[in-house]
């Protein structure tokens, strides 16, 4: 055989692998997207299976939106990861004391209005200020400067400020969560009301002593003079005691009741989200067969949206990470589905 013929046989034979070898890569790459197709309808078989038995395709009203939801992505190499939006989500975040900030003041603009500006409301900064100036005058000297600086110090609103938001805070809190009805509410709102009467009253009352020890001339101060104003600022604070304890007392009780009711709500809801995860281990461990083309060296990640452990405002994904070799054996029924569930990873993020 000539050298021509030689090299194009070669370039013949090299024609035909070359040919076979793009057939069979054409045909992998097809076999590929079959097996993708395959895997994107078992993830929507099986998300239906768990839709319908953790019962997240009802809704509260003909146009209400689901109770949740279970959406599947495939990620090569890695598995099957679902994300499962459930009603727990959403009930836990009415837990969180942060969240329910301003909706009191939808239900009763009066709750947090404790000492808001009235027609002659007190300006409790200008006059601590105001006496400041008063202090480092010449004329202030002795026991009338005395009576002066224990004015100025005087600030006894924080404390009744901070006693009636907890009351209000408190009050929101067990009503949102329904433990107070409308009716008491409005109860709580009247008794906030009357009390930021008093204090307003008393914040009056020392501005007018603030401003008549402010007009004495000291030179001319006598000790009568000095003792009448004495007898009326302990008047005063004799005034102010039993608000203050009045504010403290309805604080405790309310604070008390509200966190009662927020550990029991909390407990409720780790109850719920127990039966919840039990119910879903056991629809993984009986319906898994829909996951069948999920190789067995990758995994199944459950991603429980919101039902995780709580990071500052906002609560975290609780994530189970299944192996498919755990899920075949609890198919087969040699673990249970509790057992399942044990040997998956489990984590917040």
């Amino acid at each position: 055989m000539s050298e021509q013929r030689k090299r194009e046989a070669i370039a013949r034979g090299f024609s035909h692998t070359a040919l076979a070898l793009l057939c069979a890569a054409t045909g992998a790459v097809h076999a590929q997207e079959v097996a993708l197709d395959e895997m994107q309808r078992n993830i929507e078989i099986f998300s239906g299976v768990l839709r319908e038995g953790l019962d997240l395709n009802s809704r509260a009203g003909i146009f209400s939106p689901l109770n949740g939801s279970v959406r599947g992505t495939y990620f090569m190499k890695q598995g099957v990861v679902l994300d499962i939006i459930s009603p727990l989500g959403n009930s836990r975040s009415s837990i969180n004391w942060q969240s329910l900030e301003g909706s009191l003041q939808q239900l009763s603009g009066q709750i947090s209005e404790f000492v808001s500006a009235r027609a002659n409301s007190a300006d409790l900064a200008s006059m601590r200020e105001s006496m400041a100036l008063s202090l480092r005058a010449d004329a202030a000297r002795g026991a009338y400067a005395e009576l002066l600086e224990q004015l100025r110090d005087t600030d006894f609103s924080a404390t009744v400020e901070s006693a009636l938001k907890e009351v209000a805070d408190s009050a929101r809190s067990l009503h949102q969560w329904g433990r107070i009805d409308d009716a008491r509410l409005q109860e709580i709102s009247r008794e906030l009301a009357s009390m930021r009467e008093g204090l307003n009253e008393r914040v009056q009352t020392l501005m007018a002593l603030r401003a008549q020890a402010s007009a004495q001339d000291s030179s001319v101060m006598d000790e009568a003079h000095l003792q009448q104003l004495r007898e009326r600022v302990e008047q005063w604070r004799a005034s102010i005691v039993p608000l203050q304890e009045q504010a403290a007392s309805r604080a405790r009780e309310w604070v008390a009741q509200a966190e009662q009711a927020r550990q029991e709500r909390e407990q409720q809801w780790l109850a719920s989200r127990a039966g919840f995860e039990a119910s879903l281990f056991e629809l993984t461990c009986n319906y898994s067969a829909a996951l069948r083309s999920l190789p067995e060296d990758e995994h199944l990640t459950l991603v429980l949206k919101g039902l995780g452990e709580q990071s500052g405002t906002r609560y975290q994904d609780r994530i189970h990470v299944l192996d498919k070799r755990d899920i075949l054996r609890c198919q087969q029924g040699d673990i249970s589905p509790a057992e399942l569930q044990a040997r998956a990873s489990t984590y917040s993020y």
